[in-house]
């Protein structure tokens, strides 16, 4: 099977070759230690990834201190990090604001160039993953997460009108990415911490899931399969996300208290799941036999059956420690043979 193919029999909770794998976010630092190169394509070649996420190119409005900072495309100003560009600066104070601002054209073809790049070069082998803002992830971005937060309370016009917009505009960029030959799209960003939501589920199933589920349902209408990741415990909405029409939780965060062996168990049907090795430790400081061990937990958790992308349990950010990923990439594939070997695994796991 090719790494596409691998992908989709997951996405469609059916038994692949082995396990596949893809990230959200990798760390340019990690890709030269590991491989030599900082490019995510050429990356993906190397490391037989079997999915890249790539995300829209932006256009920035001015470059402040000498590179550190930008002013993007929607009027925020960004400190330059290198897995995240952080707000550091937000345009969107009062609905005064939001009715003066300047949305950048989701048609401007400078966001899909390194998207067709990717299929170009890869889009054979590999699923091509767009990356498609969540509808509160322009809304956080533009007012301060903080902000954006208090505003569903005290001024739910103003969050109602920022999460329309956002929902209009990657229902366009959805239909751009289908019209070039996207097949997968991943929705970020988080909407919890580890120990519960950013708002109440009810808060939640009110203002923000009717925008949501319509960005979901209008990319299932146009043949798209759809990834929604977050950290933190989203157990109180499991199944409204699922409700949504989504075809994949990423990732499992157990250090939001959230269990793959469970959700498999109660949703394993509806659903796929993507994660789940520890990237606060587990990749990043603890031996090899960790990393082995911790692989072969997620595959009997949440591998029986297909329906499995098996990766970090967040992202590869710039503290993983190459070694260990690499290790990871490679014993993925030897433990991750379908059929799964489940005497081997359970083995490994309680060793």
């Amino acid at each position: 099977m090719t790494g596409k193919e691998r992908i989709m029999a997951a996405l469609n909770r059916q038994v692949p070759d082995h396990a596949p794998t893809m990230e959200w976010i990798l760390s340019k630092k990690v890709m030269k230690t590991a491989y030599g190169t900082e490019d995510d394509i050429e990356f993906s070649r190397l490391a037989d990834l079997d999915a890249l996420a790539v995300s829209l190119g932006s256009k920035n409005r001015a470059v402040l201190d000498g590179g550190k900072r930008v002013v993007d495309e929607w009027g925020i100003t960004r400190q330059i990090y290198e897995e995240y560009p952080l707000p550091v600066v937000n345009p969107i104070k009062n609905m005064d604001d939001f009715k003066a601002m300047e949305i950048p054209d989701p048609d401007a073809s400078y966001h899909y160039d390194r998207i067709k790049l990717a299929l170009k070069e890869v889009g054979d082998e590999k699923a091509i993953v767009g990356r498609v803002k969540d509808v509160i992830s322009m809304p956080r971005d533009l007012m301060g997460f903080e902000s954006f937060l208090e505003s569903l309370y005290t001024d739910p016009d103003l969050a109602t009108g920022l999460m329309k917009m956002s929902c209009d505009y990657s229902c366009r960029v959805c239909e751009n990415l289908h019209d070039i030959g996207i097949e997968i799209i991943v929705l970020g960003d988080d909407i919890a911490n580890n120990n519960a939501l950013l708002m109440s589920p009810s808060m939640y199933r009110e203002m923000v899931l009717p925008h949501f589920a319509k960005l979901v349902q209008h990319a299932k209408k146009l043949g798209m399969k759809v990834i929604k990741h977050s950290d933190g415990d989203l157990n109180a909405i499991v199944e409204d996300l699922i409700g949504a029409g989504i075809d994949c939780l990423d990732p499992i965060d157990k250090r939001g208290n959230m269990r793959m062996g469970e959700l498999k168990k109660k949703y394993g049907h509806q659903i796929a799941f993507k994660g789940n090795v520890d990237c606060v430790e587990t990749l990043v400081d603890q031996p090899l036999e960790a990393v082995r061990k911790e692989t072969a937990q997620t595959l009997l958790e949440g591998g029986i059956g297909g329906g499995l992308i098996i990766s970090s349990s967040n992202s590869i950010h710039t503290g993983i420690n190459a070694e260990n990923w690499k290790y990871f990439l490679e014993v993925r594939k030897e433990l991750g043979q379908y059929p799964l070997n489940v005497e081997m695994l359970e083995k490994i796991a309680s060793e």
